[in-house]
């Protein structure tokens, strides 16, 4: 796994986790705007633009969830070494 790299460091891994929770806020304001900046795909209809729509908060909900992991890891990681 790519984060691997990143679990003996804690100060490597706060920045990875405030990008992680950076994209997924950005991912939460494109959802939100979603039904009116949506392309105009003939013959798509509304399930394909529930779907995307659906998709878009799905990935930023993980995206946001594995940001606050990290940084409590990174947290913890710090707390720990101090003692």
């Amino acid at each position: 796994m790519i984060l691997r790299k990143f679990e003996n460091s804690s100060e490597k891994m706060i920045p990875v986790a405030m990008a992680f929770i950076v994209a997924g806020l950005s991912l939460i304001a494109a959802g939100t705007s979603w039904p009116r900046i949506s392309p105009p795909v003939p013959h798509a209809g509304t399930d394909w633009n529930d779907f995307s729509h659906g998709v878009i908060f799905g990935i930023a909900i993980v995206l946001e969830i594995a940001g606050v992991v990290l940084a409590a890891k990174a947290a913890d990681a710090k707390k720990r070494k101090t003692l």
